[in-house]
């Protein structure tokens, strides 16, 4: 019985090798045991200048019955570019705008080298040579320029950049009163014309100062703590709706009512129970008028550094080497060094 058992085992164990002989699956997707030859490799620097060559010494050995043919070193080169720019025509609202991209801008560029080159030191060949950069591949940088040039500006950053950040700026200053005191501030300080503002004067029916020069303006966007009227707030549907009134009789009866004070005519400047001072914000009706007077700075005036004379960009663009040492035989089979190595250009 047990001798049966072990006929049959064998049995089963002669066919199992003889289809795995019929069909290895293994063998058909590689050649399992193949001999390549051993690979690594050491540069002189991570950093190089562009148009300066690149050292480097290659190691590699192989079997006894084996044949080195060459060696090659294959580079690939990236390049990372970040352009940013700040606002400058603000001071509490601080926007940094920025894009940073990194990509492959060169292939394979591939340097070759015979075997003959390399010297055998009793243990393993031994190559030391280098290979070449280009001088096009030199960092750039643009910072904070005193002249602009929307040539260079328009060859370093995204063709979007200026109205993207325009949008942003504008957004912010007038999407509600967050940011009074910058809205202030820039219609004081910016060197709008007369003609802007008669042409809003038109647009929106109001007859808003014309006035250039700072002080005028600073004038003209005024408050004070002398009380105008009064005003008293209510709850519809959960919303905060505020109303002004004469006297404070003119209030229903039983309702909080705090001072409104004489200020400039798009200002609601009052009393705020919230806050136990003053509080100030642009007259909802009016700030669509505010909307299109400051969204005629161009972004060349929201970047512009008034104190350091210069305009706030910083463009900077570097190129980055990852290289590969490759050793062939004469069979053509390969071997390579499998530590990713990088060789920044300065």
């Amino acid at each position: 019985m047990k001798l049966n058992k072990l006929f049959g085992s064998f049995a089963l164990l002669a066919l199992a090798l003889s289809s795995c002989a019929n069909h290895d699956p293994f063998q058909e997707k590689t050649d399992i045991g193949q001999i390549v030859p051993t690979v690594y490799w050491e540069l002189s620097s991570s950093t190089c200048k562009a148009g300066d060559y690149v050292h480097f010494k290659g190691k590699y050995y192989t079997a006894p019955d084996k044949q080195i043919d060459y060696s090659e070193v294959r580079a690939v080169v990236t390049r990372s570019q970040s352009s940013a720019a700040t606002c400058k025509l603000t001071t509490s609202y601080a926007l940094t705008q920025t894009v940073a991209t990194q990509d492959t801008v060169r292939y394979d560029s591939v340097y070759t080298y015979p075997h003959s080159k390399a010297e055998f030191d009793g243990w393993e060949y031994v190559l030391n040579d280098s290979f070449p950069t280009s001088r096009t591949l030199a960092p750039v940088t643009w910072n904070e320029p005193t002249e602009w040039d929307q040539a260079r500006f328009d060859l370093y950053y995204p063709s979007t950049f200026q109205d993207e950040f325009k949008e942003k700026v504008v957004t912010a200053l007038t999407k509600d009163s967050t940011y009074y005191n910058d809205l202030r501030n820039v219609y004081i300080n910016y060197d709008f014309t007369a003609e802007q503002f008669e042409a809003l004067n038109a647009k929106y029916n109001v007859n808003f100062p014309t006035a250039t020069a700072t002080a005028d303006k600073s004038d003209a966007w005024f408050t004070t703590t002398d009380v105008d009227h009064y005003y008293y707030t209510t709850l519809v549907d959960g919303v905060k709706v505020v109303h002004e009134v004469a006297t404070q009789a003119d209030a229903p009866e039983g309702v909080n009512v705090w001072p409104v004070y004489k200020s400039s005519p798009w200002v609601f400047s009052r009393y705020s129970d919230d806050t136990g001072g003053t509080l100030n914000s642009v007259r909802a009706e009016y700030m669509p008028y505010w909307k299109d007077l400051i969204s005629e700075i161009p972004f060349t005036g929201w970047i512009y550094n008034s104190t350091d004379k210069n305009y706030a960009v910083n463009f900077s663009r570097k190129y980055t080497i990852v290289p590969k040492f490759r050793v062939f035989d004469t069979n053509g089979k390969m071997g390579t060094d499998t530590n990713t190595k990088t060789v920044e250009l300065n």
